[in-house]
C-alpha cells in the first residue's frame, strides 16, 4: 500500500523512530512504572499515596501535569517520582489525551526497563498491596496478553458493550473518515493490522487502570505510535486507541476486572461500597468520585485511614 501520512505504511511492528537509531543510555530496570495523568481539580495526591503505599518500592511513578498553570500536585524530588507536562493536543477531542500522555510512555521507555506499566487515573486509588505479583501471574497463565482490564466483563459479571466505540471507529474510518484523510488513513491501517490478530471493532479495556505487559509497550514504541500526532483528531479513546494498538502489534487483551479479579472499576462512580471492596481483596478501584449519598472526600477518606492501618506490602 501506498504511505499517505507518516505510519500509513508496513507492518506496525517494523516501524522504527529515528530516536530509537541512536545509542541509547542504560537503561534502569524497575519492576513496575506508573502513569498518572493530573487535571485541574483532581486528588493526585491522595492517588499518588496510595501508588506509594502499595507498590513494590522497585518503580517509577509519572504524574502527567494536564493543568494550563501547571498545578498539579509537585513532590518533593524523589527517585521514584517525576512530573512531566502535557503534551500538547487540541481541546475536545477525546485522542487529544492519547497525545497528552504519550510523552510519559516515551520518557519511561528512553530511562527505564520496566517489567509492566501501570496506567492509573486520578480519581482511582490502590487497595492494597500485591498488584504486580497478579499481574505477573496473569501475564504467565495468558502469554499472548499484552493489556490486562476491565475487557469483556465488568465487576459485576456482566458484559461489557463495545458497540458505542464499534461505531465511532466505523465512522473514522469509513466514508464519514473522509474528512479527516490523515486520521483516517493511519486508523485504517491499524485496524487492518489488528484484524488480522483477531480483533473486534471498538473492543477494549476500561481506562481508568489497566496494566501493560513490557514486551507490548516495546512494540507499541517501537512503531513510533506514541508520536502520531494525528490521532489527537480522533473521538476514540485513549483506552480505545491502547487497545487497538495493542492488538495491531501482536498482542491480546484479557480479562483483569471481573468478579474474581484485581481490580473493581466503573466509568462513574465506585462499582461497591468502599468497605465491601476492602472486604474484597480489591486492589484497584475506579472510580473514587461518588458511592450513592458518600462524597469523594469521605471515599477517599475511608481508602486512606485503610492504609494508614494496613501492613507493610511484602
Amino acid at each position: 500500500m501506498k504511505p499517505t501520512e507518516t505510519g500509513s505504511a508496513g507492518p506496525l511492528t517494523e516501524r522504527r523512530t529515528e530516536r530509537r537509531t541512536e545509542r541509547q543510555p542504560e537503561r534502569q530496570p524497575v519492576r513496575i512504572a506508573v502513569v498518572i495523568p493530573a487535571g485541574p481539580g483532581d486528588d493526585v495526591a491522595d492517588t499518588l499515596a496510595s501508588v506509594l503505599r502499595y507498590t513494590d518500592p522497585s518503580r517509577i511513578v509519572v504524574i502527567v501535569d494536564d493543568t494550563s498553570t501547571g498545578s498539579a500536585v509537585h513532590p518533593e524530588p524523589t527517585p521514584d517520582v517525576t512530573v512531566i507536562r502535557a503534551g500538547r493536543a487540541r481541546p475536545g477531542t477525546q485522542g487529544g489525551l492519547w497525545v497528552k500522555t504519550a510523552p510519559a510512555y516515551r520518557w519511561i521507555l528512553d530511562r527505564y526497563q520496566p517489567g509492566m506499566v501501570l496506567r492509573l487515573d486520578s480519581d482511582a486509588v490502590i487497595l492494597g498491596p500485591g498488584l504486580e505479583a497478579a499481574a505477573e501471574q496473569a501475564f504467565r497463565r495468558n502469554p499472548g496478553a499484552g493489556l490486562l482490564g476491565a475487557y469483556r466483563v465488568g465487576p459485576d459479571g456482566g458484559r461489557r458493550d463495545f458497540l458505542p466505540a464499534a461505531r465511532q471507529l466505523r465512522a473514522e474510518i469509513g466514508p464519514r473518515g473522509l474528512r479527516r484523510p490523515e486520521l483516517r488513513a493511519g486508523l485504517r491501517r491499524y485496524v487492518r493490522l489488528a484484524r488480522e490478530h483477531g480483533y473486534v471493532d471498538g473492543e477494549h479495556v476500561l481506562g481508568c487502570a489497566f496494566l501493560l505487559r513490557a514486551e507490548a509497550i516495546r512494540d507499541i514504541d517501537r512503531a513510533g505510535c506514541f508520536s502520531q500526532r494525528w490521532l489527537e483528531a480522533s473521538r476514540l479513546g485513549d483506552d480505545q486507541i491502547m487497545s487497538l494498538l495493542t492488538v495491531a502489534a501482536g498482542h491480546q487483551l484479557a480479562d483483569f476486572g471481573g468478579p474474581a479479579d484485581p481490580l473493581a472499576l466503573k466509568w462513574r462512580g465506585l462499582p461497591a461500597h468502599p468497605s465491601e471492596l476492602l472486604e474484597q481483596g480489591k486492589l484497584v478501584t475506579h472510580s473514587v468520585r461518588s458511592w450513592g449519598d458518600l462524597t469523594e472526600r469521605q471515599i477517599r477518606g475511608t481508602f486512606a485511614a485503610a492504609r494508614a492501618t494496613a501492613g507493610v506490602p511484602g
